[in-house]
């Protein structure tokens, strides 16, 4: 019977590591989704792997080469436990992958680790080191967020990648 197993990569190699699985027959699974960096004064959107150096192997134990997946370029090793790879509980992949839009891709709405009323650091802009409250995430990356500026209770919206939790 074919479980997920999850398969350590080497540093920013989940996609040779993808490719180089696919092409051996394995089913992979490498969940991704659109996050917005910053570098060198410039703003972009880029793909990342929602689990950086993690990328699931579908594999049936008993009848796949399994332990060629640890030869594989950009993989450095499966999960073990006493020498038998460790499979992932049972749905989450199913539950990863419900939850993909069009493109295959995981809504950056679905990862936000925020709840109403959470404490959350700015660690970017002209209110960097400040505290606020988190509020909501609207569909374009950008957080509403309460913070006491002057004496008073003020709203700021700021891009995601602007805060971190406090």
């Amino acid at each position: 019977m074919k479980q997920w197993f999850a398969a350590h990569t080497q540093p920013q190699k989940e996609m040779v590591a993808r490719k180089n699985l696919l092409a051996q027959g394995f089913e992979v699974y490498l969940p991704q989704y659109k996050r917005t960096r910053r570098h060198a004064r410039k703003v972009e959107t880029i793909l990342s792997p929602l689990f950086p150096r993690y990328i699931f192997v579908g594999l049936d134990l008993e009848r796949e080469q399994w332990r060629s997946v640890n030869g594989t370029r950009g993989i450095s090793y499966l999960l073990m436990t006493n020498d038998r790879p460790v499979s992932v509980p049972c749905g989450i992949i199913a539950r990863l992958k419900s939850q993909e839009n069009e493109q295959g891709l995981l809504p950056v709405e679905s990862l936000i680790h925020f709840m109403k009323g959470d404490s959350v650091r700015i660690v970017e802009g002209v209110f960097a080191g400040y505290t606020a409250i988190f509020e909501k995430m609207d569909g374009k990356q950008r957080v509403a967020l309460l913070l006491s500026f002057l004496g008073r209770e003020t709203k700021v919206v700021l891009s995601a990648y602007a805060v971190e939790a406090a």
